[in-house]
């Protein structure tokens, strides 16, 4: 669904694809993806009028199958343990074609660098803006492939978040992401990179911070019982997060101090979006789309 007029009213644009979408990513105006389940990556460069279809379950196993059997920086018992997961996750699809695996978040930046990354630790590396992807798996702390949720990158930094308190920064040198240990043991459903510091949120409520790159981390208190769902940036030093029961806070990156700007009320939100006036926010919930006004 598209609106140009701030969400007052809504059209339906054509999909490429009939599988559940579970997150929109914009760059800019016109250049935005959406991920979802069956290893659906779209791509859009017209403002989302029109989207087209850059992976899916079919080309994701085929991209796998054939990196993984011929990666020269991989030890032949690395190559052959990889295929045989491959193979594994395939024995649960209802398509022996068909790589179902979600893909639960993406981010490419204006140099065309970024990821995409989902369920079972999958994730895949882009460096000319989606045209061609490398397979990162083996590149990762994550040998448990734990579900990745989250993608973020701000300047140099890039860092991913997913269950049980996993949390990862990408060593540029070493060309890995690597753990950075949270106190933390449940799900972070986002993680958002800035200069000021790295927030990570999810389950009842938990907010850790970090000024460090991840090497330590500081709990905020956020007085929420419900699971914080989406963080969006704001100017000058401030976050918005956003609860599932529609709480919406500000946060400052630099001293980590919370003001509430709307109590949560009744309606499960699944994500939220800005609109062009500062203080209004975009709630997308299950009966539909509902506008806020933002208190200061």
């Amino acid at each position: 669904m598209l609106s140009n007029d701030e969400g007052k009213s809504w059209q339906q644009v054509v999909s490429p694809v009939g599988s559940d979408l579970v997150q929109v990513r914009f760059r800019d105006d016109q250049h935005g993806w959406i991920v979802g389940h069956d290893s659906v990556f779209l791509a859009t460069e017209d403002g989302g009028q029109t989207w087209s279809v850059v992976l899916d379950g079919r080309s994701l196993l085929t991209l796998l199958k054939n990196y993984y059997s011929s990666a020269n920086d991989l030890e032949e018992f690395e190559s052959e343990s990889m295929l045989r997961e491959f193979e594994l996750a395939m024995s649960t699809s209802s398509d022996p074609d068909v790589m179902a695996t979600p893909f639960l978040d993406a981010y490419i930046n204006a140099q065309g660098e970024g990821y995409v990354v989902g369920a079972f630790g999958m994730i895949l590396r882009t460096i000319d803006n989606g045209l061609h992807w490398e397979p990162w798996i083996q590149r990762t702390d994550n040998d448990r492939r734990m579900h990745l949720y989250s993608v973020s990158m701000s300047g140099a930094e890039t860092f991913i978040s997913g269950e049980q308190g996993l949390v990862m920064r990408l060593d540029d040198e070493a060309q890995r992401f690597i753990r950075t240990p949270t106190p933390y043991t449940g799900t972070f459903f986002g993680v958002q990179a800035s200069a000021d510091a790295v927030l990570v949120y999810g389950l009842r409520g938990n907010l850790y911070a970090s000024k460090d790159q991840g090497e330590t981390w500081t709990k905020v208190e956020t007085g929420q019982e419900s699971s914080i769902v989406q963080s969006l940036p704001l100017s000058k030093g401030r976050a918005l997060l956003i609860s599932q029961r529609g709480g919406v806070m500000q946060i400052d990156t630099k001293s980590l101090e919370l003001t509430q700007l709307v109590g949560d009320y009744r309606g499960t939100v699944f994500s939220a979006a800005l609109l062009n006036s500062p203080d209004q926010l975009l709630l997308a919930q299950f009966s539909g789309v509902r506008t806020t006004q933002l208190k200061p």
